[in-house]
């Protein structure tokens, strides 16, 4: 079974406190640091020669838990303390103690009293010759040059004299003149003028009616999707990367971002991660399986006692909804996509504040009991997906007999 489906399978068989407890101990034993294999045979007493060397605080523990469980280097070394927590929780972890230092000293400072000496003040000294001078008055503008009198600036004026009368002979001739243009200008212009006066019939103005042109074809962007081919595939954070985003599982459809090499990026509701090409399959098939049919198989075959309600009506739900119906899960985990609501049976998983999906667990259904709903949609050594229209139906196997069945609503 993959180490994340055997997580799953121990949050669903312990409960919290016992998760919180083992947590505890874990960050005291790593402490400053330390390898996980060597915290491992100190928790457990026995040896573990799968698990990494590479030393790991209880800092970067406790981010790891805060942070999804994202990191593959502390996943297999939490998931066999957990398979192991009675004999964890039973023995006591040995913590080396360091000597506390007193790193606090005390700097003795000098005060130095300096005596302050006023400094006296300039004081004002009035001039007394400053009241003579505002009391005597300013001195008269005297010209460099004396004025003229009247009698020599009459020695410089002109003497007008009277315009003489002009001749009356002019004004005939400009009269004259005049006549002539009006006579001339009438005589040349009259036609214009004829033409003017005479009423024009009125054009019609004939307004084209604009023809319709070809309403716009709006063409939506085709998008492309991937499905994951085989179960628990880790998705990461980059091409070939360790640090894993989400682990996801047969059957599961994702938005193609872009392909690099032997990598695609898909999208996971706001993030992004990668996942292998060999693990991916871009022809999905269709079947005839109906809803009713799909759904009737649940109701006959899982056993439904500890849901409740109708199955249909847990994917109309959010959390809240959720809790109120069937009362609060006995544990709630959550990773970089999902939230997961833990009860006596199975647990749902939460995407986006609403039911996703409904996992049976430690079910008796074997795969022959699949074989009424007809031919799969996949099929593998350890894992079997059908689909009808709104809903998806997969079997997952692990290596110790264990078999879980989830419905999703896609």
């Amino acid at each position: 079974m993959h180490v994340s489906e055997r997580l799953l399978q121990l949050y669903a068989d312990t409960n919290a406190s016992i998760r919180t407890k083992l947590q505890e101990t874990i960050k005291q034993n790593l402490g400053d640091g330390k390898s996980l294999r060597m915290s491992f045979e100190e928790l457990t007493g026995t040896t573990n020669t799968t698990l990494s060397n590479e030393e790991k605080s209880a800092m970067d523990f406790a981010a790891w838990i805060k942070d999804g469980k994202k990191d593959a280097t502390f996943l297999p070394y939490y998931v066999s303390l957990l398979e192991m927590h009675d004999a964890v929780l039973n023995k006591e972890a040995t913590i080396p103690q360091s000597n506390p230092v007193d790193k606090t000293t005390v700097n003795e400072t000098s005060v130095v009293v300096k005596a302050v000496v006023p400094v006296p003040q300039p004081v004002a000294v009035e001039d007394p010759k400053g009241k003579e001078k505002s009391l005597t008055s300013k001195p008269r503008y005297m010209p460099e040059a004396p004025v003229p009198s009247r009698a020599e600036r009459a020695k410089y004026q002109r003497t007008i004299e009277p315009a003489k009368p002009r001749r009356k002979s002019g004004k005939w001739i400009g009269v004259l003149f005049l006549l002539t243009l009006l006579i001339g200008g009438g005589y040349i212009g009259y036609p214009y003028v004829m033409d003017l006066l005479e009423p024009k019939p009125e054009a019609k103005i004939v307004e084209e009616t604009p023809k319709p042109g070809p309403e716009p074809v709006v063409q939506e962007p085709e998008t492309n999707y991937v499905w994951l081919a085989s179960k628990n595939v880790n998705l990461v954070s980059e091409p070939n990367g360790t640090t894993i985003t989400y682990i996801g599982d047969i059957g599961d459809r994702y938005e193609i971002v872009k392909e690099l090499d032997d990598h695609v990026e898909v999208n996971l509701d706001g993030t992004t991660a990668w996942a292998p090409i060999d693990s991916v399959t871009t022809d999905w098939p269709t079947r005839d399986l109906t809803d009713s049919a799909l759904l009737d198989w649940v109701n006959t075959n899982l056993n439904n006692d500890w849901l409740g309600e109708a199955i249909p009506d847990f994917f109309a739900m959010n959390e809240a909804a959720l809790t109120e119906t069937i009362g609060a899960p006995y544990g709630r985990e959550t990773d970089a996509l999902n939230a997961y609501a833990f009860y006596n049976g199975g647990f749902f998983v939460i995407q986006q504040d609403k039911v996703h999906a409904i996992d049976w667990t430690n079910t008796q259904t074997t795969r022959e009991a699949f074989s009424p709903l007809g031919e799969p949609v996949l099929e593998t050594d350890d894992a079997v997906v059908y689909e009808s229209e709104t809903y998806s139906l997969r079997l997952f196997e692990g290596t110790n007999g264990q078999i879980r069945v989830r419905l999703t609503e896609k």
